[in-house]
């Protein structure tokens, strides 16, 4: 019995080290990066043909930086802090995070779209009135409400994003409408918010209206099915060293102000092509 209690005395840090290694595999595991203001902290997130990067300060300022083939571009600007459960809290200067609900998504970043919000709330609400039906046709409802919100005040766009669903639960519009109701009178419109989750063997930090969607990705990566759009890294930022953000982000490139670059693409996880 004595050799037994002390072998496994001796056993205890191997089995404690081999259950933490375990527990970074759980899907979708709250990560455990630590933003310091002793530092600067670089941040990259991988959106098809552009990429992504945020730089925080140890003044608390950010940055977010766009980098496309032929163009870099400053993207957003404002304060960041890190919560006590590790989430990155941006509180943008420039942009509104945006109205989620299911797959449905109003996009906010432009700002101008603030003053279409309660017409857009009025249309949906006039869609459900009319039509009883528990599940419409993603186009049908894409068509509910489109307003000119860009430079271009004549060019159409859909006010309300299906991603990647070809019907929409009614339940959805309901709690759309419900968010909407929860973002006009906020005063945190402009707060983004980036929780971190456990991916492969790093962090990545993912937008807090796709954390479901992506902890279902990891959960199915994990499980060896096969999953959409090149996987989870797509939806999350990921820690860069100074080096690669010097070499991806100042090198010589053209760079356009945001009125140029309007109508290019958005900032990540506003609209499904990305």
């Amino acid at each position: 019995m004595v050799v037994v209690v002390h072998s496994l005395k001796y056993m205890l840090p191997i089995l404690n080290s081999i259950f933490f290694l375990l527990a970074g595999s759980v899907a979708g595991a709250e990560g455990d990066v630590r933003a310091s203001r002793d530092r600067i902290m670089y941040l990259k997130h991988n959106g098809g043909p552009f990429s992504h990067y945020l730089e925080l300060r140890g003044d608390g300022s950010y940055r977010r930086v766009v980098r496309g083939h032929l163009y870099l571009e400053e993207r957003d600007r404002g304060k960041w802090q890190q919560n006590k459960v590790r989430k990155l809290l941006l509180r943008s200067d420039e942009h509104f995070r945006n109205i989620s609900s299911g797959d449905l998504l109003i996009s906010m970043w432009q700002r101008d779209r603030l003053k279409t919000l309660p017409d857009i709330r009025q249309r949906i609400q006039d869609f459900l009135n009319a039509n009883p039906a528990q599940e419409f046709p993603a186009g049908d409802v894409e068509h509910i409400s489109e307003t000119g919100v860009s430079v271009d005040s004549q060019a159409k766009s859909s006010d309300i994003i299906v991603l990647g669903s070809k019907r929409v639960n009614r339940t959805d519009l309901e709690k759309l409408l419900v968010a909407i109701d929860r973002f006009l009178p906020s005063g945190e419109k402009n707060v983004f918010i980036l929780v971190p989750l456990e991916y492969k063997t790093a962090t990545i930090f993912v937008d807090d209206d796709r954390t479901q969607l992506t902890k279902s990705i990891i959960a199915g990566e994990l499980a060896g099915s096969s999953t959409p759009v090149q996987g989870a890294e797509k939806y999350g930022y990921r820690e860069i060293d100074a080096a690669q953000f010097d070499k991806e982000v100042k090198e010589p490139r053209p760079v356009l102000s945001q009125s140029e670059t309007k109508h290019r693409e958005k900032q990540p996880g506003q609209d499904s092509s990305e």
